[in-house]
């Protein structure tokens, strides 16, 4: 089977029948050429045969799950996109899928298949861009691998020229131009290497690159070492190339411009095919490096989102269950109050028919109060009943916020009361403080209504309050006589701007990692108790998403203060 040059083809893994029918309809629909299979197995035999440019594939299926049908795939495309579709699979399987190299991962039931759409469309771009890169980077090594066996040749036959008719120096500068105007044209920057790693020729952008004249370059001992400014990769790649006359390529990091690089050594050999020396291909990746960053920054974004989506789903059905239970107590409660109520009055009149009756009617009486312990009743009976409508009270302000937090947020700004969302996140968090911490709000009365996105600012609070009680928990220990700790939430109208500060006295942040707080996936605490997301997210939501700031300071050992100052105005 031909395949049609004007399509991209895609194949859809799924064992369940419709979603892989209706998946594979609506793509083709769209213009994709589209292949399915019920199974792993089924789909790599397929993918041998047909070779997609896309692969679709569920998560858990029988045989070869997703996970070992990408891994298997790539090992065979390794410039496959690999679109991951499962509602089985947790955040640490997306997290893992991810980092083996899947493009994306996308949650079942798709309540919108423009969404699948969306992700095919990117990976459709994104292997047209790589099929271009390395089509362009193998013409380059070819041009460069070929260009040089010709120079060489043409120097050593240059050489026995100038020998025989005495013009040594001019055919000398005629190489030396003619390098210069072949390899100076290219913007990767170029050299050759004997077999010692002493410099035998470059080009401009690698004389450009060092900052060092020619005569100074034709003595560093080594290229590496330069442009890492001291920091080798663990072997040489120039050793490398040397030892088994094979390519090889390592990434280099340079501080002092704060650029990303990639050096490729390639054999450079001499017109008998003896290996005499590598040349060196340096590119500058660091616009591909922050690409892959904001890919993974969005990817973290995009797997929190859904997390909390399905919390807040689980929290308003919590609270649905609870509202219903909550009521008839109450309703109770307000009846065993007027039972009390009426019971006094007849225990009372009982009291008076005692008091005036006849002796032996009186001594009857007095012994079955005394027997009911009515004395004591009477005190703690109105106490309990008071207690529990104060405790459904809770319940019920406990059910309201759950209900406030789990409500969809719009995703425009809207004028919100940032004092209430305090107060809801504060109360859906308590049971992750109350054991460790003391809660003091301090918040402006007359704190004017500022555009915000609810839920997400909501779920920023959120995420200060759980780390300052895990910090005061950190802090506290096993210590129970240490007592609590406290968390402060202040608020504050300062000019056009609305402070909002959070603060504990928890273990502090670690010095070495205060620089790195906001970077996605960064985290102090033990694995399983941290995904390095909330803070990163935080950030995003303040700074991008509110045009607002968000800093900290910290003492180790003392605690840490949080400030974040929103615009009244909203921002742009």
């Amino acid at each position: 089977m031909m395949k049609n040059e004007n399509k991209f083809r895609l194949l859809i893994v799924e064992d369940d029948a419709l979603v892989r029918k209706s998946t594979a309809g609506y793509l083709r629909n769209r213009g994709y050429e589209t292949i399915e299979a019920e199974n792993g197995i089924a789909a790599l035999e397929l993918f041998r045969k047909k070779c997609p440019d896309v692969l679709i594939t569920d998560l858990r299926m029988p045989g070869l799950d997703g996970l070992e049908l990408m891994k298997t795939a790539m090992q065979e495309a390794p410039d496959l996109p690999v679109i991951i579709v499962s509602g089985m699979g947790t955040i640490v399987d997306a997290i893992v899928a991810l980092r083996q190299g899947a493009f994306d991962y996308i949650t079942k039931p798709v309540q919108d298949m423009e969404l699948i759409l969306h992700s095919v469309e990117r990976a459709v771009r994104h292997a047209r861009l790589v099929k271009g890169e390395r089509s362009r980077q193998e013409e380059l090594e070819e041009l460069v691998q070929k260009r040089t066996v010709e120079l060489l040749q043409q120097n050593k036959m240059l050489e026995r020229e100038m020998r025989k008719r005495q013009v040594q120096e001019a055919m000398v500068l005629h190489a030396k131009k003619e390098w210069e105007r072949t390899v100076d044209a290219l913007p990767d920057m170029i050299a050759i290497f004997d077999s010692e790693h002493k410099v035998v020729r470059m080009n401009l952008a690698m004389r450009d690159r060092l900052g060092s004249s020619y005569l100074e370059v034709l003595e560093i001992p080594c290229l590496f070492r330069q442009l890492s400014r001291g920091e080798q990769p663990a072997r040489c790649p120039h050793e490398q190339t040397m030892s088994d006359g094979l390519p090889h390529t390592v990434e280099l990091f340079d501080k002092l411009k704060e650029q990303d690089l990639e050096i490729t050594t390639l054999p450079y050999q001499d017109p008998d095919g003896t290996l005499v020396g590598t040349v060196h291909i340096g590119r500058d990746i660091t616009a591909r490096k922050r690409a892959e960053k904001e890919k993974e920054r969005l990817q973290s974004q995009l797997l929190h989102a859904q997390k909390l989506e399905s919390c807040g789903q689980l929290a308003a059905g919590i609270a649905h269950e609870i509202n219903t239970p909550t009521q008839f107590i109450g309703t109770n409660i307000d009846f065993l109050d007027e039972a009390m109520q009426d019971l006094s009055i007849f225990i009372r009149q009982m009291e008076k028919i005692r008091r005036n009756g006849p002796a032996d009617i009186s001594k009857q009486i007095g012994k079955a109060l005394g027997d009911a312990d009515w004395q004591y009743l009477s005190e703690e009976l109105p106490r309990a009943i008071g207690q529990s409508r104060d405790g459904v009270r809770r319940v019920a302000s406990i059910v309201q916020a759950m209900k406030e937090f789990s409500h969809p947020g719009s995703k425009e700004k809207k004028p919100r009361n940032l004092n209430q969302i305090i107060e809801t996140s504060v109360t859906v968090a308590r049971n992750e403080w109350k054991y460790v911490a003391e809660m003091d709000l301090d918040l402006d009365e007359n704190l004017p209504s500022i555009p915000l996105l609810a839920d997400e600012m909501g779920q920023v609070i959120l995420n200060m309050l759980v780390n300052g009680a895990h910090a005061i928990g950190a802090r506290l220990g096993d210590n129970p006589e240490a007592g609590k700790g406290l968390i402060t939430i202040r608020t504050r109208l300062v000019g056009d701007t609305v402070h909002l500060t959070i603060a504990d006295n928890g273990t502090g942040i670690p010095e070495e990692a205060r620089p790195r707080i906001f970077d996605p996936f960064y985290t102090t605490k033990d694995v399983g108790k941290g995904t390095g997301q909330g803070l990163a997210i935080s950030h995003d939501v303040i700074s991008k998403k509110h045009d607002g700031h968000i800093d900290f300071t910290t003492e180790t050992g003392k605690g840490t203060e949080f400030v974040i100052s929103l615009p009244v105005n909203g921002g742009p």
